[in-house]
C-alpha cells in the first residue's frame, strides 16, 4: 500500500513492510541470527527474524527522483547509520539510463532490491549460508549507471557501480567496524519469460578497521623478536588489512512459471585477509503452488574453500627463561583461535510454506536443519569457545507474517 502526498511538481509515495517472526533454534550453546550483521541468540526469540521498515520515493520532476529507506532489525550495532538501507537521487536522462548517488544496494544479488521484503520472496528467511555475507555488504555509499534494452524478446539489465562502504559488527561484545574502499560492482540480469538470470562481479580494497583486540594482536606480534620467533612479522602482515583485497563473483538463475518457482545462486569469494577466509556459497530452492499456499523445499552450502591456516608453534633456542617465551607462546594459541573462529562451513536443508492470505499479508512457517562442520560455525556465536573444534547438528523453527502496507 502507497500513500501519496503532493505539492507542485513534487510528488511523495509513503510505503512499509515488516515481519513478525518467533523462531526457536533447539541447541543452547549455538546462537542463531538470520544474517551476519544481527544478534545470535539461542532458544526462543520474536526479535531476530522481526522487522520493520518504512520507504519514501520523492518523485521531483520527469527525470529525477530520490529515494530514502530505514529497516529496523535486530542489528549487533545499534547506530542509527546501520538501519539506513537507501537514501539516494536519481537520474534518468533518458528511458534506457539511470544515474544514482548516495547510499545504494549492492546489486550482486537476485534479492538485493528487497532482501529485507519478507512479502517479496519465499522463504522465512533469505538462505542462511548464502545471505548472511550479502548483509555484510548490503549497501555503499557512491554512484552507480544502469543501462536497460530490450534483447531477443527479453530485457537487458546492465549496472556498473563505484563507492565505499563500512560494516558495523560486533566481536566478543566490542564494537568492528571494517571500511571497504574502492569498491566497483558489476551486475548483468536477464529476464525473458519465465526465466531470470544474473551474473555479478565486484572487488574491493579492505581498509581500516576498529578491533582493540585484533590492533593488540599485531601489535604483539611486531614486538616479538624475529630471532625468538622469524614468522611472527609475517603473521602480523596477515592479520593487518593493508594491502588486502576481496574479490567475488555470483550467477543467479530463477524460473517461475504455471505452479512452479525454481531458483538458485552460486557465489565464490577470495580474500587475501587471514580473518577472512575464501568461500564458495550455495544454494537451490524448489516451491510448487497449490492455490494461495506454495510448499518448498531447499539445500544451502557455504564452504571454506582452503584449508585452516594453523599458526606455526615457536620454537625457541635453548636457555631462553620461560617468563619469556610463554608469552609468546601464548600469543600463538590467540593467533590460532582468531584464524578459526570466523570460518564458515556449513550446510543445510529447509522445508515450509507461504500462505498468501491477502493482497499484503503472507504467513509462513519453516524448519531448517543445520550441519556445521568442525571449524566451520563462523556465522554462530558459542557459549563455550571450546566448541570451534566441534561439529553441531542445529534445528531452527519459524514461524512469520510478513505484510505490505
Amino acid at each position: 500500500m502507497v500513500n501519496h502526498v503532493a505539492a507542485d511538481e513534487i510528488k511523495a509515495d509513503f510505503s512499509g513492510f515488516a515481519t513478525l517472526a518467533a523462531s526457536y533454534s533447539d541447541d543452547p550453546d549455538m546462537g542463531f541470527g538470520s544474517n551476519y550483521i544481527n544478534k545470535n541468540r539461542a532458544g526462543f526469540s520474536l526479535s531476530r527474524e522481526s522487522i520493520l521498515g518504512g520507504q519514501v520515493n520523492l518523485s521531483l520532476n520527469r527525470n529525477w527522483d530520490a529515494v530514502a529507506q530505514v529497516v529496523l532489525q535486530d542489528h549487533a550495532n545499534e547506530e542509527f547509520d546501520g538501519f539506513l538501507e537507501l537514501a539516494f537521487l536519481r537520474y534518468r536522462p533518458s528511458r534506457d539510463w539511470a544515474i544514482r548517488a548516495g547510499r545504494l544496494n549492492s546489486d550482486l544479488y537476485l534479492l538485493s532490491e528487497y532482501p529485507y521484503v519478507g512479502y517479496a520472496y519465499l522463504w522465512a528467511r533469505p538462505p542462511h549460508e548464502f545471505y548472511s555475507f550479502a548483509s555484510a555488504g548490503g549497501h555503499f555509499d557512491g554512484l552507480d549507471v544502469e543501462y536497460t534494452q530490450s534483447v531477443f524478446d527479453g530485457f537487458l539489465r546492465l549496472k556498473l557501480a563505484a563507492g565505499q562502504t563500512t560494516t558495523k559488527l560486533t566481536s566478543a561484545g566490542d564494537k568492528f567496524y571494517i571500511d571497504f574502499d574502492n569498491l566497483i560492482t558489476f551486475s548483468a540480469t536477464y529476464s525473458l519469460e519465465a526465466w531470470t538470470l544474473r551474473f555479478s562481479a565486484s572487488r574491493t580494497d579492505i581498509g581500516g578497521y576498529k578491533l582493540d583486540s585484533m590492533a593488540q594482536l599485531i601489535a604483539a606480534f611486531r614486538a616479538v623478536p624475529t630471532s625468538l620467533w622469524p614468522q611472527a612479522q609475517s603473521l602480523a602482515q596477515s592479520y593487518d588489512t593493508e594491502g588486502k583485497t576481496v574479490s567475488y563473483a555470483a550467477f543467479g538463475v530463477t524460473y517461475d512459471y504455471d505452479n512452479w518457482l525454481i531458483q538458485s545462486e552460486v557465489g565464490i569469494s577470495e580474500s587475501q585477509w587471514l580473518v577472512s577466509p575464501s568461500n564458495l556459497n550455495a544454494y537451490v530452492s524448489v516451491g510448487y503452488r497449490f492455490g494461495d499456499v506454495t510448499v518448498y523445499s531447499g539445500v544451502s552450502i557455504s564452504e571454506n574453500r582452503n584449508d585452516v591456516t594453523n599458526i606455526p608453534v615457536p620454537q625457541f633456542p635453548p636457555g631462553i627463561p620461560e617468563q619469556i617465551t610463554l608469552p609468546i607462546q601464548q600469543l600463538a594459541v590467540i593467533a590460532q583461535d582468531a584464524v578459526e573462529l570466523p570460518v564458515v562451513h556449513q550446510h543445510s536443508i529447509n522445508i515450509g510454506a507461504k500462505w498468501h492470505f491477502s493482497d499484503t499479508v503472507v504467513i509462513k512457517a519453516q524448519i531448517d536443519h543445520f550441519n556445521i562442520q568442525p571449524y566451520g560455525g563462523g556465522l554462530w556465536s558459542r557459549s563455550k569457545p571450546e566448541d570451534v573444534k566441534i561439529g553441531h547438528r542445529v534445528n531452527v523453527f519459524s514461524l512469520s507474517t510478513s505484510l505490505v502496507f
